[in-house]
């Protein structure tokens, strides 16, 4: 609030505070994002975001707090994030039911053309398909690593069927029956690893191939290349 009210009239908060005021992103936060109608300069530890477009219809108050609504934050996260990233964002919004999409269409319009439209149209539509988008920075660790090899693009966190039940896996190959899972530093508790192993039976069974990656294994990046190809 302090940071809103430095920043002038008709500011609000925005970005990935906004984002997290609005609790659709988990990742922490470096700074407080201020959107205003006007250039002005930014503070140690507050961004100020100029927008020559600010429609009133874009702001709204949470918890008392001048801030973007959940469509203006999408258009302003589209012009820092990947899609992927942002599709998640989506996913947790859609969650918490605070997601509209046609009214993210209409603030994309309101956006008249800005950059980052389209990353936030890849967005929607990897949401359409069922794609919860990247959940951790090692999840786009390794997809920036597929695309540095030009290996064709995954489907990101989605459910694939076996033996009856949906099961959720971090990327998919639908055409090579392929699966990989990101293993992150939770996945060492006895608890998670036996589910771990009921998951990748089950998926087996129903002819896919899983491959599991820890932080370590993403570091030998044309390793994992070949466990991917082979």
């Amino acid at each position: 609030m302090a940071a809103v009210l430095a920043a002038g009239e008709h500011a609000a908060l925005s970005h990935l505070c906004a984002a997290t005021l609005w609790r659709v992103w988990r990742r922490g936060t470096n700074g407080i994002d201020v959107v205003t109608p006007d250039r002005r300069r930014s503070r140690p530890g507050v961004r100020i975001h100029g927008s020559r477009i600010l429609d009133p219809t874009d702001v709204t108050k949470r918890e008392g707090i001048p801030v973007t609504t959940v469509p203006r934050t999408l258009v302003d996260l589209a012009d820092v994030m990947t899609a992927e990233r942002l599709a998640n964002v989506i996913h947790e919004a859609a969650f918490r039911n605070v997601f509209d999409a046609r009214a993210t269409r209409e603030a994309i319009n309101r956006a008249h053309g800005r950059r980052g439209t389209s990353v936030l149209a890849r967005a929607l539509a990897a949401h359409e398909s069922g794609s919860a988008g990247t959940r951790s920075s090692l999840e786009d660790r390794f997809l920036a690593l597929v695309r540095q090899a030009r290996l064709p693009e995954p489907q990101v966190n989605v459910h694939v069927p076996a033996g009856g039940q949906e099961i959720e896996v971090d990327f998919h190959w639908p055409d090579r029956r392929l699966c990989v899972e990101i293993d992150g530093p939770g996945h060492g508790r006895p608890r998670t690893q036996h589910e771990d192993r009921a998951r990748d039976e089950a998926l087996h069974r129903a002819g896919h191939r899983v491959v599991r990656l820890r932080e370590e294994d993403l570091e030998l990046g044309a390793r994992v290349v070949e466990r991917l190809t082979e």
